[in-house]
């Protein structure tokens, strides 16, 4: 019996062996290059004096709800400011990422964003912060529809050597409470005080 594969089938095979060598060949190109990247070092952005500042925080609400933000030239500079929310697939869990500007000897700022809300099968909700001014529309089943307008707004105070961000939200408590939506601003009908760190690197600046 004749085992030898027809000419063509041969060929197909030696062409797939070639194509396959050149894919590996091409993964491990891939590869080494991006080992390369990933141990170059971020750099970190040298603070001006008396160094950048920061804010990281986390608290139970509830729910457990992470703080962070900084801004690259110190407490009177450009912010940027986040807070994320944790909780179960039936909770609503608002994500901030928010920026707002204490420049010169400002100590009070209107900050804007954007907040994302997953849905949950009981209620949805859709938070807007533009300079201050925050709206929320929502529904919670079986039909309850909620629209309300408040505001948000930051304050620096403290001292020098303890600086604080202070976060007053007001006229969305009843808003919130209907949607079953909890605010990072709002701590036990209380505004959401953050203290701030300088130091003297920071990366992504």
């Amino acid at each position: 019996m004749n085992t030898k594969l027809p000419r063509l089938n041969r060929n197909q095979l030696l062409v797939a062996a070639a194509v396959l060598i050149t894919v590996l060949i091409v993964a491990i190109l891939l590869a080494l290059s991006l080992g390369r990247r990933q141990q170059i070092p971020v750099a970190a952005h040298a603070c001006p004096s008396p160094g950048c500042a920061t804010v990281s925080l986390s608290r139970t609400l509830p729910p457990f709800t992470v703080f962070y933000g900084a801004s690259c030239t110190g407490v009177h500079g450009s912010w940027f400011f986040n807070a994320v929310e944790g909780g179960g697939n039936d909770q609503l869990r608002p994500s901030y990422a928010l920026h707002f500007s204490l420049s010169g000897d400002s100590t009070l700022a209107k900050p804007s964003g954007q907040v994302t809300i997953a849905p949950t099968d009981a209620s949805d909700a859709k938070v807007t912060i533009s300079e201050g001014t925050v709206t929320i529309e929502g529904t919670r089943k079986p039909n309850t529809h909620v629209s309300a307008t408040g505001s948000l707004t930051v304050q620096l105070s403290g001292t020098s050597g303890a600086p604080v961000l202070t976060f007053t939200e007001t006229g969305l408590a009843q808003a919130e409470t209907a949607l079953g939506l909890v605010s990072p601003f709002n701590v036990g009908g209380q505004p959401l005080t953050v203290p701030i760190s300088t130091v003297k690197t920071i990366s992504g600046c």
